[in-house]
């Protein structure tokens, strides 16, 4: 048998290469643009006991968003990409409502640069690394670690069965039209962003991550009443993150969070020649966040259920106990999703002292429109001290229960429609009802309860 010689091989190669599937070619200018209208009935959460009085509100927030690429094939080695918002609210949203971690004022509007980064991959003509420079935006799942655009160095690793990340950066300004200088509570914090993590099962991953701030923002003041920022805290937030789904019938899946938190705490206050230190605590403490549910994704219906529950430490003081920083928060990834705090649309409480349990049924109506109902309940795990909500009902000392919420959402997303060749429409829309039953730990027990539509479109 005649075997065939390599310069044929390598000639009957070149033939076959034309006749290979080529991938499409990318852009190399790529342009698309989202906008987000929401409006609701919401709680007064400037009046004392509320009394279940509300106010009608509204947000409109446009996000044009512009990425450019040196080539256009899967390898090029630059990349480079710029994203605005301007948002117009009318009455006071919340900070759940416009997926904005800093309060929204009453009658805002404004426009902000929200990203302007350039990014080098192929680093070291390795395709999982990368270097971005610029201002980018973090987020991750659920905002537990970091919810936050900063001005910074980003290093990311993102291989098929590892991935990683190391973020070195600071705010340097609020980018925004109404008023670009920085809160004062968010002025010379410097911050360093880890994480790492392996695929150890198909669909099964870990990740250690870590949150590093120095923060000597509330020494900055140069007036007494610039003192807005009371508390410095120089430390971490670390843990580890499990996550994962499986099976071949009904799927069941995971998410567990456990972190770690510890530094110092400096405490300022005004004296008649500025501010001056008043104290300076050790801060330790730890939080889990774990949900647990299962899906079947055959039939008509498409039932999921599932349960979640947190808890922190007891702290031994308010000053105490795990706590989170401006920059982090309990919101899920997107406005448009059917709830976008872990809670559902109407709590933001800040997982300090706080324990909590909830269930949610989740069921397809028809394709491509689902509803969801979760219930839940909260308490203190420190009956004598405060919990940090909106909520200006006081509290009563030696009460935990602090009350149970009903959150009923009704999500439909529409089929992609082609605009051009290589631009699709996709719109979605969202209406939820939340209740909120305050617990013996008020002191005036009330019913508050939240409307809120969203309709959000990207195209």
């Amino acid at each position: 048998m005649l075997l065939p010689r390599p310069d044929r091989l390598w000639l009957a190669a070149l033939l076959l290469l034309p006749l290979l599937p080529q991938a499409a070619p990318l852009p190399e200018h790529e342009y698309d643009q989202r906008l987000y209208i929401s409006a609701g009935e919401s709680p007064d959460y400037r009046k004392r006991f509320l009394d279940d009085e509300t106010e009608t509100n509204g947000v409109v927030r446009y996000e044009p968003r512009y990425h450019w690429r040196s080539d256009h094939t899967e390898w090029h080695r630059w990349d480079a990409e710029i994203r605005a918002k301007l948002l117009v609210a009318a009455g006071r949203p919340s900070s759940l409502q416009t997926d904005d971690n800093a309060r929204i004022r009453e009658d805002e509007h404004y426009g902000e640069l929200r990203d302007a980064w350039i990014r080098r991959r192929l680093l070291f003509s390795q395709p999982a690394l990368s270097l971005a420079l610029g201002r980018q935006t973090y987020k991750d799942e659920q905002g537990l670690l970091w919810d936050l655009p900063a001005e910074s160095l980003n290093l990311a690793w993102q291989a098929s069965q590892w991935r990683g990340g190391l973020v070195v950066g600071e705010q340097l300004s609020a980018w925004r039209t109404d008023d670009p200088d920085l809160d004062p509570r968010d002025e010379s914090i410097r911050r360093v962003l880890a994480s790492l993590g392996q695929q150890w099962l198909p669909g099964h991953w870990w990740d250690l991550r870590v949150h590093y701030q120095d923060d000597n923002s509330g020494s900055q003041a140069d007036r007494p009443e610039d003192v807005l920022d009371v508390r410095d805290f120089t430390g971490y937030w670390a843990g580890l993150r499990l996550q994962g789904e499986g099976g071949s019938g009904p799927r069941i899946g995971y998410t567990l969070n456990a972190l770690f938190q510890e530094g110092d705490s400096q405490w300022y206050g005004i004296s008649g020649t500025g501010n001056r230190l008043l104290d300076e605590d050790r801060v330790q403490g730890y939080l889990w966040l774990a949900e647990l549910y299962g899906r079947v994704d055959k039939g008509r219906w498409r039932p999921a259920f599932g349960v979640r529950l947190a808890s922190t430490d007891r702290p031994e003081s308010h000053r105490d106990g795990y706590f989170q920083s401006r920059v982090q928060s309990n919101r899920r990834p997107g406005v448009a999703d059917l709830s976008t705090g872990v809670l559902g649309d109407l709590l933001d409480y800040e997982m300090h002292n706080l324990a909590f349990f909830a269930a949610w049924y989740r069921q397809q109506l028809w394709p491509r429109a689902e509803l969801e109902v979760l219930a839940g309940a909260l308490q203190r795990r420190d009956a004598t001290l405060a919990v940090r909500s909106p909520i200006r009902n006081p509290l009563v000392p030696g009460e935990e229960a602090l009350g149970s919420v009903v959150n009923v959402a009704l999500g439909w997303r529409s089929f992609p429609l082609a605009i051009t060749e290589r631009r699709q429409m996709q719109l979605s829309t969202r209406l939820s009802y939340s209740a909120f039953d305050m617990g013996d730990a008020y002191q005036r027990g009330e019913q508050i309860h939240q409307v809120l539509l969203v309709i959000a479109g990207r195209w």
